[in-house]
């Protein structure tokens, strides 16, 4: 009879606590910049502004609250 080979004995898995946020934590949805400034108000020409200024595409994605401070801090720094 032929001999039976030893199953190598399992590896030990690695500690995932700490280091993936907790699901039950809500996140900021994060939107298109062009879709957020329909949302705020903001005109074409302040959007444009801010795209060249930050280097936005349209594809870029921020958060309601991220783009509202960038927005307020750069008109308040005189783009308009």
């Amino acid at each position: 009879m032929a001999k039976k080979k030893k199953k190598p004995e399992p590896k030990p898995l690695p500690k995932l606590i700490g280091k993936f946020p907790s699901l039950g934590k809500k996140r900021e949805a994060s939107l298109p910049v062009d879709e957020l400034a329909k949302r705020t108000g903001i005109s074409a020409p302040v959007l444009a502004g801010l795209k060249t200024a930050y280097g936005w595409g349209s594809h870029t994605k921020l958060t309601q609250a991220d783009f509202n401070e960038k927005t307020r801090s750069w008109l308040n720094a005189g783009g308009k």
